[in-house]
């Protein structure tokens, strides 16, 4: 949780000091932006993910219970494509592909806390996400006009390794919220913004033929459902 209200205070940060950088000039840039039919551009950023393990209380051959949990958060970077429809006035649709590089890490104990023979187990986690999202635009004030987002996404997980004691799914499906502002600058704008990925499927691969011990699916097996979690801060350019 502090590291996501880290990201939400970067995110203020950096729209406060880009607000306090055009508070002196009254020009109005880029006029006609808003009316364009459709646009594009690229977008930059970081993020964080995590799992959301649900726990099936496992008991092994030997009578230990065993829970797994997710155990930290790494920053990662993406970089993607903006596609922009004007619909209203007030509403765009948007289609932002975008490729992450990040990695998450589960950790397995028992019911004495004492942790699996194999550690933490990292797992690679680059991915394309298609988004579909609605873009709320609020009234423009001088060259600033906030924004919010909700839709849904489609990942498509390309680090999938079946040599790997957790293997994901190729493709997870979710929603995504967000909220953002678009700068307004002499020859493009540039969009600060904050978003959030809530996973609804089960990511867990449970097909696992290629596992000769059935002592390693315990892994597996311990979790009764996981699903994903980002967090993701971008700058788009369009």
């Amino acid at each position: 949780m502090k590291k996501i209200v880290f990201f939400i205070v970067l995110l203020l940060g950096c729209a406060t000091e880009m607000m306090a950088q055009h508070a002196h000039g009254r020009t109005n840039y880029q006029i006609n932006a808003d009316n364009r039919l459709y646009h594009f551009g690229f977008t930059l950023g970081l993020n964080m993910m995590d799992f959301n393990p649900e726990n099936a209380a496992l008991v092994d051959e030997d009578g230990k219970v065993w829970f797994g949990e997710d155990t930290r958060m790494t920053p990662g970077f993406s970089v993607g494509i903006v596609s922009d429809l004007r619909i209203f006035s007030w509403l765009n649709l948007r289609c932002c592909p975008i490729l992450f590089f990040n990695e998450r890490t589960m950790r397995y104990f028992d019911a004495d806390g004492e942790e699996s023979e194999l550690g933490e187990v990292i797992v690679q986690s680059n991915m394309i996400e298609f988004p579909l999202t609605f873009k709320f635009r609020g009234q423009r004030k001088n060259n600033f006009r906030p924004y919010l987002l909700a839709g849904a996404a489609i990942t498509l997980d390309m680090g999938r390794d079946a040599e790997k004691t957790l293997m994901l799914k190729q493709f997870d499906y979710g929603v995504e919220v967000g909220v953002g502002c678009d700068f307004y600058l002499p020859y493009f704008k540039i969009c600060p913004e904050f978003k959030v990925y809530l996973g609804l499927g089960d990511v867990l691969e449970r097909d696992r033929p290629e596992i000769a011990d059935i002592s390693e699916m315990k892994y597996t097996n311990t979790l009764s459902k996981l699903t994903s979690r980002s967090f993701i801060l971008s700058f788009n350019f369009e």
